[in-house]
């Protein structure tokens, strides 16, 4: 045998098992667990900023509160809620650490597929004015939607700082019963 048939010879295996392993390394390693993979998927627990739930076709998304300048007894929920069902809803009722609050008046309707953020670069907001909790402390939010029903969350606070920084309740006073 010449040298170059057996250099062949020891490369083709080689060459195979390369081969094997490039093709089996996406199955291998877990990179491909497809669109429920867990790095895809937002869990409805609490995660730091931002929870997270359901109700029938309702979802809450990064619900936060954001705690009001410093002396004051206020607290502005940050939150997106996702009408994702094929008819409109409405947020009928809400209560933060079991006190009720302010909502923008007709900031609570939610057409069919539309989604409504409250707080944050919007013209709706959610504030509580009669507010009182430690900052990094998780309060009781109670969210009741005319169709959807009632739900329970635990929302954190954070202070006005970082990227809540200027959020704050709007208005700055509870507006006097209409």
């Amino acid at each position: 045998m010449t040298p170059s048939l057996r250099l062949k010879r020891h490369t083709r295996p080689a060459l195979v098992l390369a081969t094997i392993a490039i093709a089996l390394s996406s199955t291998l390693s877990g990179c491909y667990s497809g669109f429920k993979a867990n790095t895809n998927e937002q869990s409805l627990t609490n995660s730091g900023d931002g929870t997270q739930a359901q109700i029938g076709q309702i979802r809450i998304e990064n619900a936060t509160l954001v705690l009001g300048p410093d002396g004051s007894s206020t607290a502005t929920l940050l939150t997106t809620l996702v009408n994702q069902g094929d008819t409109a809803d409405s947020l009928i009722g809400l209560e933060i650490n079991k006190l009720p609050v302010y909502v923008t008046p007709g900031g609570g309707e939610l057409a069919a597929g539309a989604a409504v953020s409250f707080g944050f670069n919007s013209s709706v907001w959610i504030n509580s004015y009669d507010f009182t909790a430690p900052v990094s402390t998780y309060v009781p939010v109670k969210i009741q939607f005319r169709d959807a029903g009632i739900v329970d969350i635990n929302v954190l606070t954070v202070p006005p700082a970082g990227i809540y920084q200027g959020v704050a309740p709007n208005p700055a006073t509870l507006p006097p019963a209409s």
